[in-house]
């Protein structure tokens, strides 16, 4: 998966990007250093992948999505800290490292989310220069907003647990799709992509959210934290409804080739056009970490 994602993101040169834009903001220490150990060095850099990979569908050249790949990951890492804060999660493992609540405190880790967020939010409106770009950037706010990300996470605490799948993928979707179809369906806006288009690109995102959250409840069981690089059995420390608690570990890996299945579906009337997209809903599926 990495040699794929890698061809759409140098992760040298992300990160080298990602220090740039965090310096030049002049923000204090220790939170200049919170954000970027929150952000650098680590990561499958999924979500800028996504969105190069929308330009790239769309015939875009692959720096006009530069500002959406940027602020679609700073508002990822930002949801990961505050995931992994005591009052949420309350992991203090992240990406094979302390998480920052650890290593900076709780305080100091709360203000790192908000300022990686903020932050997020500068680069997409600087790079609105026309009407693709403000749509483009209208997309990646919709979708890490209450209807999408922030949605999720607070189906995620709000206090009990899905009782079926129906209520277990509506949580999915939110959480993890949707910064998913931000990533793609903002590159491919950045291109022109048409409306026909970008409903089918929304629903492979969709798909594949699921897919990939779905691997999640899969690894946290059978992994181990120095594969993953963060806690394991988490859910089950948390005693969350995960796919595998539903169906059991050979129900879920059945549920999990399905919506692969139907992400490839989604896209299959593309032909070569969405060949990188297909291929990375085999190596998701088949994923280690």
């Amino acid at each position: 998966m990495n040699n794929l994602l890698a061809k759409y993101v140098d992760r040298a040169a992300f990160d080298e990007l990602a220090q740039r834009y965090i310096r030049a903001t002049g923000t204090p220490e220790p939170l200049a250093s919170a954000a970027v150990y929150a952000v650098v060095d680590g990561g499958k850099r999924l979500r800028p992948a996504l969105c190069y990979m929308g330009a790239a569908f769309a015939g875009a050249k692959r720096e006009s999505a530069d500002f959406c790949a940027a602020a679609i990951e700073f508002i990822h890492c930002y949801s990961l800290v505050h995931d992994d804060l005591p009052s949420m999660d309350n992991d203090a493992l992240r990406r094979g490292k302390p998480t920052v609540h650890v290593k900076f405190g709780e305080g100091m880790a709360v203000l790192c989310g908000d300022f990686l967020l903020n932050l997020a939010y500068e680069i997409l409106t600087s790079g609105i220069t026309d009407a693709k770009t403000c749509k483009a950037a209208r997309i990646i706010a919709e979708c890490a907003g209450g209807a999408g990300m922030v949605g999720g996470q607070c189906l995620d605490i709000r206090g009990g647990t899905p009782e079926d799948e129906a209520a277990l993928r509506e949580a999915y979707a939110k959480k993890t799709s949707a910064l998913f179809q931000g990533a793609l369906l903002s590159g491919a806006a950045v291109g022109g992509a048409g409306d026909e288009e970008l409903a089918a690109l929304k629903e492979y995102a969709y798909l594949l959210g699921i897919a990939f959250q779905i691997e999640d409840d899969i690894l946290d069981v059978t992994s181990t934290a120095e594969v993953l690089g963060k806690d394991i059995d988490s859910d089950a420390r948390n005693d969350k409804t995960t796919y595998v608690t539903l169906f059991g570990l050979d129900g879920a890996r059945a549920k999990l080739h399905a919506d692969c299945v139907g992400a490839k579906q989604a896209l299959a009337k593309y032909g070569d056009r969405a060949a990188d997209l297909v291929k990375l809903v085999d190596l998701l599926e088949s994923r280690a970490y």
